[in-house]
């Protein structure tokens, strides 16, 4: 029976399939000796098992202070394919949506896998030295960083470099807000308005992110579109709180001593 196609089907990469179905086999073990049954160097093996781990496709515990991993039950497998069906299902209407406007010259790119980080920040930047705005619906930047660092640290530097500015609006109580001040604006938003996908509105563009077992980018040239965007943006924008707005409130929240 073929078991790599449909692994490979849900978003498994060769080295993970490798491992993973190795540790199926041996059970509990160490690194050193998932290396020598897979036939894998170990520092493949231990960066294949971090990406597992993210998965939830393997967990490890600590006996004599070395690492035991484990794989997890392959029911887990059947929850990725589903964790990947619904983030596509709860972006069909509104993709269905796109259908019923007015007939304009209307696009949409689909772009999947490790590049989508960069062709982001690549639309970004060209939209910004065209004079445009750079407006961000549900940034959540340790995803960006943690797939691509480099990237990411590349696109606020040439933020800097041009002296470019964007505005992001990020979920409330988010602490990691990497972007300089001199770049970046950020307000906050209670969770109920925050979408963990990020919405870019670049010009006459609209640029979704879904996060997942490859990661998806869309890209829709549509100036309606992105007019009905820019709307929605201002108004959660003026509703978000500052920097300084969630600092005070914390600053009253916090019990005297």
């Amino acid at each position: 029976m073929d078991l790599l196609t449909p692994l490979k089907d849900i978003g498994l990469t060769d080295n993970e399939i490798k491992v993973y179905l190795t540790l199926l086999k041996i059970g509990t073990s160490t690194a050193s000796s998932i290396s020598e049954r897979s036939g894998m160097y170990r520092p493949y093996v231990y960066d294949t098992l971090e990406k597992l781990q993210e998965k939830s496709l393997v967990s490890y515990v600590h006996k004599n202070n070395k690492k035991f991993f484990s794989a997890t039950h392959p029911d887990r497998l059947l929850e990725l394919q589903q964790i990947k069906e619904e983030s596509i299902s709860n972006i069909l209407p509104e993709l269905v949506s796109f259908t019923k406007l007015p007939r304009e010259e209307t696009k949409v790119e689909l772009y999947k896998g490790k590049e989508v980080i960069k062709i982001q920040f690549r639309e970004a930047l060209k939209c910004l030295k065209e004079g445009g705005d750079s407006f961000i619906i549900g940034a959540e930047e340790k995803n960006y960083e943690k797939r691509d660092p480099i990237a990411f640290e590349k696109y606020f530097n040439d933020l800097k470099r041009y002296g470019f500015k964007e505005k992001a609006i990020v979920e409330e109580g988010t602490t990691y807000l990497p972007g300089p001040t001199e770049t970046t604006e950020y307000r906050f938003v209670a969770k109920e308005f925050f979408n963990p996908n990020p919405t870019s509105i670049l010009n006459d563009k609209v640029i979704m992110i879904i996060w997942g077992t490859p990661d998806y980018l869309i890209i829709i040239h549509s100036k309606q579109m992105a007019d009905a965007y820019r709307k929605q943006f201002k108004l959660l924008w003026e509703i978000a709180k500052t920097k300084e707005e969630v600092e005070r409130d914390n600053e009253t929240t916090q019990p005297s001593s």
